[in-house]
């Protein structure tokens, strides 16, 4: 490889990180993540409704 292509590289690594498996494995992690939060903001709304019903009823 010559300078001139060297110096044409990214100087962060950031391309190669998004094309790599480890970036698959993350965005799983975050989505997983994300799942969960929502999962818990459902339940409580569940909750919410629940109790709303109940005060609405007497």
């Amino acid at each position: 490889m010559s300078f001139y292509e060297t110096m044409k590289l990214p100087i962060s690594f950031e391309a190669d990180y998004y094309a790599s498996d480890a970036w698959e494995d993350r965005k799983k992690e975050i989505e997983s993540e994300a799942q969960q939060q929502s999962l818990l903001i459902k339940l409580g709304n569940e909750v919410i409704k629940s109790i709303n019903n109940l005060g609405g009823r007497r």
